[in-house]
């Protein structure tokens, strides 16, 4: 009785003139409905949102439903505004929830755990008619890369959801922030620079299978994933088409790179064009066999200048072998099949099919006869620049610290 009488006065403090006298019904019947409800119940969430079509009827009806609810002292109020805030809804309404919770907060009715939770809330963009656009940066030599997602939101604008996937393959960041038309394209210029070419368009359904990969790495290591992450894999979930492979298979012919042995014998000529002029391996992994040769550089011993140089390649064949286990070689597969991918959609087929070579050629192991001559350049050229190291200049270095190697410039 007393719960009935909460939804009755609910009703009254409600300024109902936008609603005909069928809405009025519906709505006092739908307060009494929800607020006969046990907010402790498991199954309490489940019901809220099987009401969603009724409450959404039209954006006036659930303003008036959210009016109602924040002009109530009742935990049943509070369980189903929360509730609410986390089913895609129109800007006046979302609005609405914000304002009804913090009534009632300062009523003292949302705990505090309440309150954090609502917080971290990451708004859902509702489908819209607008196009779903992704963007995917260059990966860099130890598997940094940036993806960039833009969502139409419920009314006009657009949800932003930017992820920066480090080396180790988990988010080093990841944001979901709501913008204009005119902010996409801010936003977009900021992060490159201005500069054509630095993020490339990729399909939403790859953009779908790389937010998927990384989150099976947080699996693995039994991590939590970033709290915006769940609402905009909800999304794609909901409106994109699942993949189960990298999408440069459905653009290149494996059989026909395997069959081409040419393509990894020359695959070395990747390293003198973008992205691959920068990368280097970690000085970690090679840094013993950097010492080897700058030993043999200062020895004694008095050796002729080919017996040194047959030394310094056998050197950097068993490096090769050695650093390349295969937790590393699958890690510079998913690179170069990545890096593969945005070759072909920048119209740089020849490059792209070398890329790829390199990658399938990393399922096995890298012996000291390899023919793969893209990972004995890298492994090299990583040494020699620990060897003959070269100083930089404080601008330069300066700017390294905002800025990727392929040039992405990622807002702080």
């Amino acid at each position: 009785m007393a719960k009935k009488k909460q939804a009755k006065k609910a009703r009254k403090r409600h300024d109902g003139k936008a609603l005909s006298e069928e809405d009025r019904t519906q709505l006092q019947m739908l307060l009494d409905r929800v607020m006969a409800q046990d907010p402790e119940e498991e199954r309490f969430s489940q019901y809220v949102e099987s009401l969603e079509p009724l409450i959404q009827r039209s954006v006036p009806f659930t303003l008036a439903f959210v009016e109602a609810l924040g002009s109530t002292r009742s935990p049943v109020a509070v369980k189903v505004l929360q509730i609410l805030q986390k089913i895609p809804a129109e800007k006046p309404v979302r609005r609405a929830l914000k304002t009804a919770l913090y009534r009632l907060e300062r009523q003292g009715l949302v705990k505090k755990e309440e309150q954090t939770e609502s917080e971290l809330r990451v708004l859902i963009p509702r489908p819209a008619d607008r196009q779903t656009e992704a963007w995917a940066s260059w990966p860099e030599s130890q598997g940094e890369r940036g993806m960039v997602l833009k969502l139409p939101d419920a009314g006009r604008g657009y949800v932003m959801a930017i992820a920066v996937v480090n080396s180790e393959g988990v988010f080093h960041e990841f944001e979901a922030i709501q913008t204009t038309r005119k902010g996409v394209k801010a936003l977009l210029d900021k992060m490159t620079g201005g500069v054509e070419g630095r993020l490339i368009e990729i399909p939403v359904e790859h953009f779908r299978f790389l937010m998927e990969e990384v989150a099976e790495m947080y699996q693995r290591q039994n991590h939590a994933l970033p709290s915006g992450y769940e609402p905009i894999h909800k999304y794609l979930a909901s409106q994109v088409e699942a993949v189960s492979r990298p999408h440069v298979y459905d653009l290149l012919d494996e059989k026909e790179i395997v069959a081409d042995p040419i393509l990894l014998r020359t695959s070395d000529s990747l390293l003198e064009v973008q992205p691959f002029v920068t990368w280097r391996l970690p000085e970690g992994l090679i840094q013993s066999f950097a010492e080897k040769i700058k030993e043999l550089g200062e020895s004694r011993l008095v050796i002729s200048q080919s017996a040194q140089m047959e030394r310094t390649a056998q050197i950097n064949r068993e490096a090769a072998a050695e650093i390349f286990t295969p937790e590393l070689r699958q890690h510079y597969r998913r690179l170069l099949e990545e890096t593969a991918l945005l070759l072909h959609l920048t119209d740089r087929p020849q490059e792209a099919k070398r890329a790829l070579a390199v990658a399938i050629d990393l399922e096995n192991e890298i012996g000291l006869l390899t023919e793969d001559n893209f990972i004995l350049s890298l492994v090299t050229r990583s040494i020699a620049s620990e060897v003959e190291p070269q100083v930089e200049g404080a601008e330069e270095q300066a700017t390294r610290e905002t800025t990727t190697e392929s040039g992405l410039i990622i807002p702080r």
